[in-house]
């Protein structure tokens, strides 16, 4: 159903919004004038209609919408001229026609068909991740290309005339967002512009990972203050993690930085000697040894502090798993997240990275989302989608209570060697993880037995991601299916309630740049702890 609202802009009568999903094809016709389109993370179709002419009426437009169709056209009666302005969400596939008015498209689009017969043309999109293929009968008289990007034109002929070609140069492996068809027609001016990939893009693409990593070790974002030196720890009397003198997050290390001091937090899962979680302890039960040398502990909490959780869902083609058993596993995990728990959904699909739902603890909300999870497909670069699951809203929560838990097969193409392999190699990545502010807990399908007689890339598979949860402070939970996932459940749930939040003052307050390394100790016969070992106190 079609929300048709009153516009209050100059010349624009009519406005439309309507709920769309991204897989739906948007067609738009406009005979009389121009179009342009964007696109953006509404989640909605808009749709204003303006004239250079006179005001505009609902009757000079026309929508409509079908299960996986909506139409749009400007007719008006007395042949004036009506144009069009559409806001689309990002991945939407689009269709545009108009005679002479101009076409204007800007933004990621899953597919996209434009045609004019004599309109001018620009082209707004990330060109280091969009196909095209532009044909018009001769060589448009004012060509605009970006700088930095290669296109190949060339000129044919057949029994259908002479036709001129405008073509991308991308390498035939470069997994990208869209594919751009566009019959030019008569156009004397085409004008290409680079326009970067959005921030909000709900889609991302795996092998970027490589710059999200360095960025993420190189401490890129870190906003805080961070002097060389620092006045001594405060006093340990206030038993919280956050004191009004602390300002802001440094993502790379988990420690948090402040005009005066800084404080790293660490997140540790504590247990008894039966693998039970050990629940109830204060700050005086834990020891924090930096450097070998005891520290201050300020804080030390479970089950007051909230989870930030991911679940990324490897749906690429190794998994091969029914898509449904993907959303009944996700609903399932929204049942252990606790009420104060925060929630995001993401999976690995088509060869591409799928926010399906960012962090929230609105889970009506989520379980409306989950059934949004992509079809299963593509290649498997699962270590680039580990990098972008951290690096999507993680790594901005530094200090606090973050996991990621994924549910794959472990068979990253760099193993496999077939498809789409991670860019990230699995020894950087494995260096870096000591750095991530989050726990990883792979619930791995068809695990390897350890010194079982199953195929290497197998055990492969099983190994690397031991070493990744294990730098990260988390542990692997093995499966054998989708299907038998009942006892991992109770199990992640118990590792939860196992984990704590602790947080200490460094006596050494420099910002060297070094690695420290930190053990966390328990004063209780028999218990265990899991945690990260150590980070780096950024300059």
């Amino acid at each position: 159903m079609f929300l048709i609202r009153q516009a209050l802009l100059p010349f624009t009568l009519a406005a439309w919004a309507v709920s769309n999903a991204p897989s739906q094809t948007v067609r738009i016709e406009n005979p009389s004038g121009g179009v342009a389109v964007e696109a953006t993370a509404s989640g909605r179709i808009e749709i204003q209609a303006s004239s250079p002419d006179r005001p505009v009426s609902q009757q000079d437009t026309s929508a409509t919408e079908q299960p996986d169709l909506v139409i749009v056209k400007a007719n008006p009666a007395d042949g004036a001229r009506i144009d069009l302005s559409v806001k689309l969400p990002y991945g939407a596939a689009l269709q545009v026609r108009t005679q002479a008015g101009p076409i204007s498209v800007s933004g990621i689009f899953g597919t996209a068909e434009l045609i004019t017969e004599s309109g001018d043309v620009l082209l707004e999109a990330p060109w280091d991740a969009t196909r095209l293929r532009l044909m018009a009968p001769k060589k448009p008289a004012q060509l605009t290309l970006p700088d930095g990007f290669r296109f190949a034109t060339y000129e044919t002929d057949s029994s259908k005339g002479r036709a001129w070609t405008l073509e991308d140069r991308l390498p035939e492996t470069r997994v990208g967002y869209a594919m751009l068809h566009v019959d030019a027609g008569k156009s004397r001016r085409l004008t290409l512009r680079h326009k970067p990939i959005p921030q909000d893009s709900p889609v991302k693409l795996p092998w970027k990972a490589p710059d999200v990593l360095d960025a993420i070790v190189a401490g890129e974002r870190r906003t805080a203050k961070t002097p060389r030196t620092a006045s001594k720890p405060p006093p340990a009397e206030n038993n919280s993690p956050e004191t009004p003198a602390e300002t802001a997050l440094a993502p790379e290390a988990g420690a948090l930085f402040t005009s005066e001091v800084r404080m790293v937090n660490l997140s540790a899962a504590v247990y008894d000697q039966n693998g039970r979680p050990l629940t109830g302890l204060k700050v005086e039960d834990f020891t924090v040894l930096e450097d070998g040398t005891p520290q201050q502990i300020t804080f030390a909490g479970a089950e007051e502090v909230p989870f930030n959780l991911v679940l990324l869902f490897d749906l690429s083609g190794s998994t091969k798993r029914d898509r449904e058993d993907m959303k009944a596993a996700a609903l399932r995990f929204l049942d252990i997240a606790r009420p104060n728990d925060r929630v995001a959904v993401y999976a690995l699909a088509n060869d591409r990275f799928h926010v399906v739902s960012p962090l929230t603890g609105d889970r009506e909300q989520l379980r409306r989302l989950i059934p949004a999870l992509p079809e299963v497909s593509g290649g498997t670069p699962l270590y680039d989608a580990l990098v972008l699951s951290y690096a999507e809203e993680l790594r901005n929560h530094a200090g606090k209570r973050n996991a990621i838990i994924v549910i794959s097969d472990g068979v990253d193409n760099q193993i496999y060697g077939e498809l789409t392999p991670s860019r990230v190699s699995f020894d950087k990545l494995r260096k870096a993880a000591r750095q991530f502010d989050a726990l990883l807990y792979p619930i791995l399908l068809n695990a390897a037995e350890p010194g079982s007689r199953t195929t290497g890339w197998s055990q492969r598979a099983r190994q690397r991601m031991e070493e990744l949860a294990a730098a990260t402070g988390g542990r692997l939970f093995p499966a054998r299916s989708l299907q038998e996932l009942e006892p991992v459940y109770a199990q992640i749930e118990n590792e939860l309630r196992a984990v704590y939040t602790v947080a200490y003052y460094p006596r050494d307050q420099r910002l060297d740049g070094a690695w420290h390394r930190v053990e966390i100790q328990v004063g209780r016969p028999g218990a265990r702890v899991r945690s990260r070992e150590g980070y780096i106190a950024q300059p």
